[in-house]
C-alpha cells in the first residue's frame, strides 16, 4: 500500500506562524548586529528611473542599496526617501511569494540587467509594499515608462515557480507486509516537479529505523528523481514520517524607507507527515474507515476495510485468503457516542460481541470481506443477514451507527490458523468507524382558516416528527467530524397576489414547491424561529416563538397567505421544507365580503340539485369510518358527507395513516392511503328531505373549515362548539340518514347502521351513507350547516374512500378534505376527531366478542330424576289450565 501526502494551505499557515516568531527574535538580535549600518547607493545598470507620480523628480525601481559585502537591497515602501541607515532587521514570514522572490534574489545576486533587476523590484512591491494603493500609482507610471517590464515580471515569476522549493512529497510503500518498506522523498516546485540540490532530512517517529544507518533520522540532497530510503520495523505500532528541507528566506530592513534583501541563512521547513502501521511480529492488522460520515434515510451503509499483514515472516501465504467479518450496530444515542469500548488483549470476537450486547446493542447489519494480499482495501456494503445479498439501508433515526470488524481464527483456513495467534478485533464506537444516520423531518400542518377577510388574524398548526428524541442535545464531536445539532427550524409566511386588483389574485395562486423570489406579487411577511424538535406548534394567534416572543399575523392585504416550515439540516437531520404550494398551508384572503343584497348569487358555474333548490354557499363536512373497530387484516373505509354548495370540479381526498400507539402524534408517520381522490356523488334521499338534522358537522371554508367532531377546522383553541340546528325529519328520512353513520341505529328494513356502503355503486353509496348523521344529532353543529331561510334543505353529497386494511395493531387516523377544481381546500378537519379513528387489534376486541355458551352440567342419575319430576308437574299444570280456558263455566261451577 502506498500513502502519499503533499503540502497544503495548512502547512503554509503553520510555517508562517513559526517564521513570525522567528522574526520577532531576529528583530531583537538583528537590530543589535546591524543597527546603524550605513548602506551604499546602488550601482548604475541595476535599476530603472521613472518620474515620481507624487513629486517633480525621478526615482528608481530595482536595486535600491548595497552593503559592503555587495548584497543587494530592494525597496518595499514606494514614494519614501531612503537615507541608507539600517534601523533594524526582521525575517519575513514564509510564503510562496517569499520563496519565489528569495530564489530570484539569489539567482540574480551578482548579475542581471537593469530591466531584470527592476522587474524583481516590481515583484517586491507587488507582494510586500506597505501601502498597496500608493504603490499602484507608481506601478502604472513604471509600466507606461517601460512597456517591456510587464512581460519580464511575468517571465521571472514563472522562472521562480519552476525553481523555488515550494513543497515536499513523501511516499511510503510496504515491501514485506508492514515489517519492511521504503520511504521516498522529493522537494517540488509550483508544478509538482522534483527539484534537485535541495538539502533535506527525514525523521521516523515510532517503531522503525532506516536500514542504511540503523537510525530514525537520515539526511540527503534531492535529485531529479525521488530519493528512496528503506526502513524496517523494530516493534509494533504507528510510524510517522516527517520531512524537512532548506528554503531561502527574506529579511525586512527597517529605516526611513523599508528595504528587503535575501537573508544570509536558510530556513528549515517541514512538509506534511505520513503515517503508517508497522509490526515486527506476525499478525494481521485491520484499518477501517466508514465511507460516509453522515448517511441519509434509505441509503446503504458502506465501509472501507484494509488488511495489513505484518510480522517477522511477513510474506503473504501463497494461494491463501484472509476472511474478515463485520457487524454494524445502530440506534446509538448521542450521549453514548463517546463510550468507546476496546477489546481486551487477545480477546476473541465472540467474547467482545457479548460485552457489547451487555451494553444493550445487537448487530443490525453485517459485512464480509476477503483479502488476497496485504494493503488491499475492500469497500463493503452492509447486508441485512450474515452472508446475505439484501442491502441494509440506513434507518433514518437521527442516531449513530458503528462497525466492528474481526479476523476470526475459526473463519480461516487451517494453514492461515497456523500463523495467527488469536482473533484480531477492532473497537466498538471507534470514531473512524462511526457515522450519523440522518433522519428526515416529517411535517403535517394546516392553517386555521383556509379563507378569511382582510384584517383577520391568521394562524397555523404544525405537527413535526422525524427528529431524534434527543435532538438539540448533541454538541458536536471533533473526532467524528460532526457539528452540533441545529437548534431551530423556521416558519415563514409569504403573501402572493395583486395588491392593486383583487380580481387578479387568483393569477398568483401559490405554485411550485420552492418559495419564490420577492417581487411586486410575492412578499415575505415574516420568519420566526421554532424549536427543531418533534411535537405540535401553533404559529400566530399570539402564541410564542422559540425566543418567547408572541407571534401575531394579520392579513393586511387581499391575496394568498402561505405558511412554510423549513429546517436547514445538520449532521443528524437532513434539510427539509414544506411545499410553497401546499393547499393545506395557505389562506385565501378577500376584501370584506359583500352581503347577499349587495352582490347577486352567481350560480352559473355551480352544480345545482335536480329539484333546482338553492344551496348555502358554505359546504360542511361529516365523516365517519366504518367500522370503528377491526382486527389486523380486516377491511375498513371512510365516508365523507358534504352539505352545501360545491363548485364545479370539486373533489374529495382521503388519507389514512399507519397504525400508531395511543398517545403518539398522528400525521408524521407513514400512510396506508395517500390522498386517494374520489368524486362526490349526490345523496338523493337526503336531498329530498324537508329538513336535515346537524351532527358532527364542521364549519365551512369561510368559517375556518369544517371538522368532523364539531370543532371548526380542528383548531378551535377555545373548545367552542357550534350551535345546534333543529329540523323536522320524518321517520323514513331519519332511518335513511342513520345508515352508514357508524352509530347503532336500524333502518326500516332492519339494516344495521354500521353495514358497509355498497362499494360497487358509489352513486348509491350516498343513499346509505350519513347525510346528517341522525344518530349524532345531539352534538353541537356549526352555523355553516344551518338550514337556509325559507326551509330549503341544503344539498348533500357523499364520497366513499377505497377499502383498506392495516397489517399492524394500533390507531389508524383518517383525514378527508374537500378541494376545489383549482386545488384549494374548501373544508377539512384535523386528525383525531370523533368518528375518524379506527382501532385495529391483534385479537378480537373484548367489547364486540361474543359470549361463550355455558358448559352443560355434568351428567348424573339424580339430575335425571329431578328433571322427570319437574316435567310431570309442568305437564299436569298445563292440562288443567287448558281445561279452564275451554270450559270456564263448568270449572268455576265445580269450584263453587
Amino acid at each position: 500500500m502506498t500513502v502519499r501526502r503533499t503540502e497544503t494551505k495548512t502547512t503554509w499557515v503553520l510555517c508562517a506562524l513559526v517564521a513570525t516568531l522567528a522574526a520577532m527574535l531576529c528583530l531583537g538580535m538583528g537590530s543589535t548586529a546591524m543597527a546603524g549600518t550605513i548602506l551604499n547607493r546602488p550601482e548604475k545598470g541595476t535599476y530603472l528611473g521613472y518620474p515620481s507620480p507624487e513629486a517633480d523628480k525621478r526615482i528608481i525601481v530595482g536595486v535600491t542599496a548595497l552593503d559592503d559585502d555587495g548584497n543587494r537591497y530592494y525597496c518595499s515602501e514606494a514614494g519614501e526617501t531612503v537615507n541608507y541607515v539600517v534601523a533594524g532587521t526582521a525575517l519575513i514570514a514564509d510564503s510562496e511569494p517569499a520563496r519565489r522572490i528569495a530564489w530570484l534574489m539569489d539567482r540574480y545576486d551578482t548579475e542581471g540587467d537593469s530591466l531584470t533587476l527592476a522587474a524583481i523590484g516590481v515583484l517586491v512591491h507587488d507582494y510586500f509594499d506597505v501601502d498597496m494603493d500608493r504603490w499602484q500609482t507608481h506601478r502604472d507610471v513604471i509600466y507606461d515608462e517601460y512597456p517591456d517590464i510587464g512581460a519580464r515580471v511575468d517571465e521571472l515569476w514563472e522562472e521562480a515557480g519552476r525553481n523555488a522549493p515550494l513543497g515536499s512529497a513523501v511516499e511510503q510503500t510496504y515491501a514485506q507486509g508492514v515489517r519492511e518498506g521504503e520511504v521516498s522523498v522529493r522537494v517540488v516546485n509550483a508544478h509538482d516537479e522534483a527539484l534537485p540540490g535541495i538539502a533535506y532530512t527525514i525523521t521516523l517517529s515510532g517503531p522503525a529505523v532506516f536500514v542504511e544507518n540503523g537510525e530514525a533520522t537520515i539526511s540527503g540532497v534531492t535529485a531529479e528523481e525521488a530519493i528512496v530510503h528503506e526502513w524496517r520495523a523494530t516493534q509494533a505500532g504507528e510510524v510517522t514520517v516527517t520531512p524537512t528541507y532548506h528554503v531561502p528566506t527574506l529579511e525586512l530592513i527597517s529605516g526611513s524607507q523599508d528595504l528587503i534583501r535575501l537573508s544570509e541563512g536558510m530556513t528549515k521547513r517541514g512538509g506534511d507527515v505520513v503515517r503508517f502501521a508497522a509490526r515486527k511480529d506476525f499478525a494481521p492488522g485491520i484499518v477501517t474507515e466508514t465511507v460516509d460520515a453522515t448517511v441519509d434515510p434509505g441509503e446503504p451503509i458502506r465501509d472501507d476495510v484494509t488488511i495489513l499483514l505484518d510480522g517477522e515472516h511477513n510474506h503473504w501465504l501463497d494461494g491463501e485468503v484472509l476472511n474478515a467479518t463485520g457487524w454494524y450496530f445502530d440506534g446509538i444515542p448521542a450521549e453514548r457516542v463517546g463510550d468507546v469500548l476496546a477489546p481486551e488483549s487477545e480477546e476473541s470476537a465472540e467474547s467482545f460481541l457479548r460485552r457489547i450486547a451487555d451494553l444493550g446493542y445487537e448487530p443490525s447489519a453485517y459485512g464480509m470481506a476477503t483479502f488476497t494480499e496485504s494493503g488491499q482495501t475492500v469497500r463493503v456494503r452492509a447486508t441485512s443477514e450474515p452472508g446475505g445479498d439484501e442491502p441494509y439501508l440506513a434507518p433514518g433515526d437521527g442516531r449513530f451507527g458503528t462497525w466492528v470488524w474481526a479476523i476470526e481464527l475459526a473463519e480461516q483456513s487451517e494453514r492461515v490458523r497456523e500463523h495467527l495467534a488469536h482473533d484480531v478485533v477492532t473497537p466498538f464506537l471507534d470514531p473512524a468507524e462511526t457515522n450519523a444516520n440522518r433522519s428526515r423531518p416529517i411535517v403535517e400542518s394546516t392553517v386555521t382558516e383556509h379563507s378569511a377577510s382582510v384584517g383577520a388574524e391568521l394562524s397555523d398548526t404544525i405537527t413535526v416528527g422525524g427528529f431524534p428524541d434527543d435532538h438539540g442535545t448533541f454538541a458536536g464531536d471533533g473526532a467524528l467530524g460532526l457539528d452540533a445539532d441545529r437548534a431551530h427550524a423556521q416558519v415563514s409566511v409569504w403573501w402572493a397576489g395583486d395588491a392593486d386588483d383583487p380580481s387578479k389574485d387568483d393569477d398568483w395562486r401559490p405554485d411550485g414547491e420552492r418559495t419564490p423570489d420577492e417581487d411586486e406579487h410575492h412578499r415575505l411577511v415574516g420568519t420566526w424561529d421554532y424549536p427543531a424538535v418533534n411535537g405540535r406548534i401553533r404559529v400566530g394567534g399570539g402564541e410564542p416563538d422559540a425566543h418567547g416572543n408572541a407571534v401575531n399575523i394579520t392579513a393586511e392585504t387581499h391575496g394568498w397567505y402561505v405558511f412554510v416550515w423549513s429546517f436547514a439540516g445538520d449532521d443528524r437531520v437532513a434539510a427539509a421544507s414544506s411545499a410553497y404550494d401546499d393547499a393545506w398551508e395557505r389562506t385565501r384572503v378577500r376584501e370584506t365580503p359583500s352581503t347577499p343584497s349587495d352582490t347577486p348569487q352567481d350560480t352559473t358555474e355551480r352544480q345545482t340539485p335536480p329539484d333546482g333548490s338553492e344551496e348555502p354557499d358554505k359546504p360542511t363536512l361529516v365523516t365517519q369510518v366504518d367500522p370503528e373497530r377491526v382486527m389486523i387484516g380486516e377491511s375498513f373505509r371512510d365516508t365523507a358527507t358534504i352539505r352545501g354548495t360545491l363548485p364545479d370540479g370539486a373533489y374529495v381526498t382521503f388519507s389514512a395513516y399507519e397504525a400508531i400507539a395511543d398517545g403518539e402524534l398522528p400525521g408524521v408517520n407513514g400512510k396506508l392511503l395517500d390522498e386517494a381522490r374520489v368524486e362526490p356523488k349526490p345523496s338523493g334521499a337526503a336531498n329530498d328531505a324537508a329538513g336535515v338534522a346537524d351532527a358532527k358537522t364542521g364549519a365551512a371554508d369561510d368559517d375556518a373549515g369544517g371538522v368532523a367532531g364539531g370543532t371548526a377546522d380542528g383548531d378551535d383553541a377555545d373548545g367552542d362548539t357550534a350551535s345546534d340546528v333543529d329540523a323536522d325529519v320524518d321517520a323514513d328520512t331519519a332511518a335513511d340518514t342513520a345508515v352508514g353513520s357508524g352509530d347503532d341505529a336500524d333502518s326500516d328494513d332492519g339494516a344495521d347502521a354500521g353495514d358497509d356502503v355498497d362499494s360497487d355503486d358509489e352513486a348509491d353509496a350516498g343513499d346509505d351513507a350519513v347525510a346528517d348523521d341522525a344518530a349524532g344529532s345531539g352534538d353541537d353543529a356549526d352555523d355553516g350547516g344551518t338550514v337556509p331561510s325559507g326551509g330549503v334543505a341544503p344539498r348533500v353529497w357523499t364520497a366513499v374512500s377505497p377499502e383498506i386494511s392495516s397489517p399492524n395493531a394500533g390507531l389508524v387516523y383518517w383525514r378527508a378534505t374537500v378541494f376545489s377544481a383549482e386545488g384549494d381546500v374548501l373544508v377539512t378537519h384535523e386528525l383525531g376527531v370523533e368518528g375518524e379513528v379506527v382501532t385495529v387489534t391483534a385479537e378480537p376486541d373484548s367489547e364486540t366478542a361474543q359470549e361463550e355458551p355455558e358448559q352443560p352440567l355434568p351428567y348424573t342419575g339424580a339430575d335425571v330424576g329431578i328433571v322427570l319430576a319437574v316435567a310431570c308437574v309442568a305437564l299436569a299444570g298445563g292440562i288443567a289450565l287448558l281445561m279452564a280456558v275451554h270450559r270456564p263455566d263448568r270449572w268455576f261451577a265445580s269450584r263453587r
